[in-house]
């Protein structure tokens, strides 16, 4: 589990994109970690955004630093090769909109409402809340969210597929942990391999990610869960 824990509103401060920035390499190695699921701490909402107030009193210089990092530390996490599941609940506004967008699924329930403000202050999405909303609903869809600011409530963000998942109340997290203990049964160099050929293949041309699919499965021949499955196969044969 990755909590975001601010309570009550479980805003973002820049002390916990540094600590997400040192926690994923971690993850990554911990060979018993197989699958991550992301959420509001106790109960609360999944996140209100940045932590404004922190925020306001950064210099320009500073705030460009802060930009920089925030925007690694999610490439970080989508890059991760363990799948990650966002269980989203109540209000997933700003940076807390774009952290639910690094994950590889979204689980929401009813409750769910997804905002980018950043226009109304004269600011934007930062940590590649732009690519990746844009990648999911479209440029014209991105555009209209963006700049209106306005609410995506559950039901129309899973009808836009921002959410893949929706659940009654209070019951997205233990829908996303059910979906990541499906994910962490799987042979791990098989979830590995599928992982990193989609997220890759995203940053390939068309063509390009066919080569990739093609080294990834020919990689996966010589594992020994390949093997036991094939012997398993070669077995049951009269």
């Amino acid at each position: 589990m990755l909590w975001i824990e601010n309570p009550p509103k479980n805003p973002i401060r820049l002390s916990m994109i540094s600590e997400l920035a040192a926690h994923v390499p971690e993850l990554e190695k911990d060979d018993a970690v197989r699958a991550i699921v992301v959420a509001g701490a106790a109960g609360g909402p999944f996140s209100s955004g940045i932590d404004m107030e922190e925020w306001a009193n950064l210099s320009a210089k500073a705030a460009q630093e802060w930009v920089s990092r925030g925007q690694d530390a999610l490439w970080a996490l989508e890059h991760l090769t363990k799948p990650t599941v966002a269980a989203v609940a109540g209000q997933a506004r700003g940076a807390g909109a774009e952290l639910a967008l690094a994950c590889d699924i979204r689980i929401a329930d009813e409750t769910a409402v997804f905002a980018h403000p950043e226009v109304d202050l004269g600011w934007m999405p930062s940590r590649g809340g732009t690519a990746r909303l844009s990648k999911i609903v479209g440029r014209s869809k991105a555009l209209e969210i963006l700049l209106a600011a306005r609410e995506v409530k559950a039901l129309d963000a899973l009808r836009l597929g921002i959410v893949d998942h929706l659940s009654a109340p209070g019951q997205a997290l233990e829908q996303a942990k059910a979906l990541a203990d499906a994910f962490a049964r799987k042979p791990r160099a098989a979830v590995k391999a599928i992982k990193r050929t989609l997220v890759e293949g995203d940053e390939k041309p068309y063509r390009n990610r066919f080569l990739l699919e093609s080294q990834h499965a020919v990689q996966l021949l010589w594992t020994d869960d390949y093997k036991r499955a094939m012997e398993k196969i070669r077995g049951k044969r009269p």
